[in-house]
Parts: structure tokens; sequence; C-alpha cells
């Protein structure tokens, strides 16, 4: 499906798969990754869109609005001015993280935040990974007082900035298929006074400040391994916690309190060794809970280094699965449905609440993935990855249903875009454009152009 505007310029450049823009000759594909269609520089007065495959209901993007209604006939229409979307400011918005524990041993780093957020932002948490930085961000924005319009909580995981600047959007405005260009989406957003809090902002300085100019009068507080806010705003760098509130985070996890003498002892030796790092004394609490009734004790400080083999030594055949399914996705989010189908587990939400308890797994508002350092340690434990004929063929019929959603198929654009990159890695070239194929139409009309583009980089070679 092709169309063309000579007369001025359309609201979308050159799509992928297609023409080849910029006069390259045939057969020397450009590779951009994270450079979604509908992203791409103007080129003079003319822009073409080229969408491939099937795609299932009507799209809009860009300044003068390209429709892509392909149940009637795979056609393309420039909309007038006057026949544009008109989004309606919603009143208030509120799309709060679930909940969960209140993080021990933060009362002064929340303060901090605390303080910072009130000077209009923006706010970035930073440190390393299992120091707490997204508990400390989720009851953050459970907590604090908002902007007057409200709070929004996003997850930024393997997620471009202007996918995540079109879920500030929709999140702000009943709108339904309409993806404004940049300039239209910072003129409607301007004067919006939300919070925005993004976990896994894992972004260069150039992509935090993408995201935080669509729109500018938010407050955004983000989080991330590094530091890359620069200039104006917080950088709060988080560190773990002191030694009371770790005593106090182990005792939770044991569900009893922590011995006087030797535990007592060693559970202080525990917290200088972990650094205070939150996720590695849940570690320990979980690999003494697996002990025996009446013989568990905390692992000894030595042992810090080597708190993943213990515990993956201690599972089950079943709950090793499914942690093999997830890690075999990487650092993919997948819903239980997916994995009760796949990993073919009992009771999967009590399983993976398991694995979360036991800090191998973390829970999202998308559903369950491997903590990042699992998926290491078990590929060393276990290298044979999950099936991928299994994975693509689950997923290509899961996205041919009827019922299966343009905005489901986004939600797991992460773990489609995994598997498309283990089937080529694997020789098998083919079930990577299977996977592709089925997505690209769905992915198109969630308007997420740039993960759209990222699955479109992995099929076109």
């Amino acid at each position: 499906m092709t169309d063309r505007d000579t007369s001025g310029p359309a609201p979308a450049d050159e799509g992928r798969p297609g023409g080849l823009p910029g006069g390259r000759p045939e057969g020397q594909p450009e590779r951009r990754p994270g450079r979604g269609p509908g992203r791409g520089p103007e080129r003079g007065s003319e822009r073409r869109i080229d969408i491939a495959g099937d795609a299932g209901g009507p799209v809009v993007a860009g300044d003068h609005n390209v429709v892509i209604d392909a149940q009637h006939g795979s056609t393309v229409t420039l909309l007038m001015e006057g026949r544009r979307p008109r989004p309606v400011r919603r009143d208030r918005v509120a799309l709060l993280p679930r909940r969960q524990h209140a993080p021990l041993g933060r009362d002064t780093d929340l303060a901090r935040l605390a303080t910072a957020v009130r000077d209009g932002g923006p706010v970035q948490l930073w440190g390393a990974p299992g120091v707490g930085k997204s508990t400390l961000l989720r009851h953050a924005a459970r907590t604090l007082t908002p902007e007057r319009d409200g709070v929004l909580f996003l997850d930024a995981a393997r997620r471009e900035p202007e996918d995540l600047a079109q879920d500030l959007f929709e999140a702000c405005y009943e709108t339904r298929g309409y993806a404004p260009s940049s300039p239209e989406l910072r003129r409607l957003m301007t004067g919006v006074r939300v919070t925005v809090y993004v976990d896994n902002a894992d972004f260069s300085p150039e992509g935090l400040r993408t995201l935080m100019d669509a729109a500018p009068d938010a407050t955004f507080v983000v989080a991330g391994r590094d530091r890359s806010l620069l200039g104006d705003g917080t950088a709060l760098r988080l560190d773990g916690i002191g030694r009371a509130p770790a005593l106090d985070l182990l005792a939770r996890e044991l569900g009893r309190p922590v011995g006087a003498g030797a535990e007592g002892s060693t559970a202080g030796d525990l917290w200088e060794t972990s650094s205070g790092r939150p996720l590695l004394l849940l570690r320990a609490a979980a690999l003494t809970r697996l002990e025996p009734a009446g013989t568990g004790a905390l692992p000894r400080p030595a042992e810090v280094g080597d708190l993943l083999p213990l515990l993956l030594g201690r599972l089950d055949d079943e709950p090793l699965r499914v942690l093999r399914l997830l890690t075999t996705l990487d650092d993919a989010d997948l819903d239980v449905g997916h994995i009760e189908a796949l990993g073919g587990a009992r009771d999967t939400d009590v399983l993976c609440g398991r694995l979360v308890d036991l800090g191998l797994a973390e829970q999202t508002q998308r559903g369950y993935r491997a903590v990042a350092d699992v998926v290491p340690a078990l590929r060393e434990r276990d290298p044979e990855p999950f099936s991928i004929e299994v994975l693509c063929e689950h997923f290509a019929t899961w996205i041919a249903r009827p019922a299966t959603t343009a905005a489901q198929v986004e939600q797991h654009a992460r773990a489609l875009e995994v598997v498309a990159e283990l089937a080529e890695r694997d020789g098998r070239p083919e079930l990577a454009v299977r996977i592709v194929r089925a997505a690209s139409p769905a992915l198109a009309r969630s308007l997420r152009f740039g993960v759209w583009g990222r699955l479109l980089d992995l099929g076109l070679p």
C-alpha cells in the first residue's frame, strides 16, 4: 500500500518495508534501530508511506493526518484540517503502580525526593541494580502529592521515548487512533500539569530530553541505572539501606525476628557485605526459608556472591521451567496467560509470586519478567533456551486471533522482538519473518511507531 502527495507535506515519511529512501540502490536496506515509521526527516515536498502485510483498522498519524484503513481495500487518505480527530482533554489523570510494601529505611531519601518534586523537577533516581530504585519510585508515585492534573506511572524498560510520549498523550486525552506530530503533541500537552513517574528510564540525555519535551509543563521523576539527567533538575543517587532497616527487612522476609547472638552477628555481616542492597538481603532470607523446617540459618557473608546459584539449585522442575521461559525472553514482560500456556504451570500466579519472593523475578505493570542478573546465571546453569519453534508458533497463533487487540500485541512487543532475534540467531530467519509479519499491522495500529520500526528493522534484511 503506497501513497504519495507531491502537493505539500504529508504526515509521515518512509516506512518499512517498501521504497528505498534517499536514492539508495535496490538491495541495500538502511537499518536505523529505534526509528519507527513516521519519525524520519522531511524530504522536501514528497513523503512516502509503504506498508506491507495486513492492517485491521484505521491509523491516523502526523500533521495532515494520513488514515490507513485496511478494512476497506487498503487505501490511504489525506485528511484536511477540519476532519482531523479532536482529542478531548481528561479532567484528571490517575494511573498508579500496583501496591507494594513500603520501602524500609528510605525516609530520608523519600524526603529528598519530595523536596525535589515540589521544586518542579525534573528528578532522577539512579543507582546500582537491586538497590531499591523501583520500590522507592513506586512508593513515591502512590504517596507524594501530585500536580493539579494528576499522576501517571510508566515503565520504560526497552521502550522508545516517542512511544512513551504517546502513552502520555493517550493518558491525558480521550482519543482513538491518533498520533500527533511532535509539534502538535507539545501544543496539546502545554498546560497539562501532571506528575509523571518513569521507571527503568535508562535513556541517553537526548532520549530523556525527547520524552520530557513532549509534555513541557509536566513534572518528571525518572529512575535508571546511570545518571543521565544533565543541566536543570535534581539527580539523586540511591545507595543501600542502613543496618537497622536491613535487619528489619530480613525479619520481615523470614517471618520472624532475627535472633540475637550468632544470627544477629551474621545478619550484620550480610548487611555489610551486600552494601545494604535490598535485593541481596531478600535473596539471603529466601535461601534461609528454603531450608528444611527448623534447620534454616542465614547464609554466611562469603556466600553473598553465590546466592543465585544456591537459590536456583533449590527450585523444583515447575518453577525452573517457568524461569527458563522468562530468561529465554531476556528482559521482556510476559503476562500470566502466556506463562501458563507456554510453561505448563498450575497456579501460575502463585508460582510467579513465589519467584518474586525469591528475588528471581519481578512483577511489572504488564506481567512478570526475570530479574536482570538471573538471566546469565540460569543460562550458565542451563544453556539450552526455551524452544524457539514453540515460542514462534504460540505468538503467531495468538496474534492472529480476532480477540487479540493491538494494545495487547504492543504490550508484548519486546517479547516478540526477542523471539525474532533468537530465531535469526538460531538460523531460522523464516520464523523471525513470520513473527514480524504477524505483529507489524497490530503495532502500526497501536501507534507505537518506535517499537514498530525496531521490529521491522529485524524483519527487513
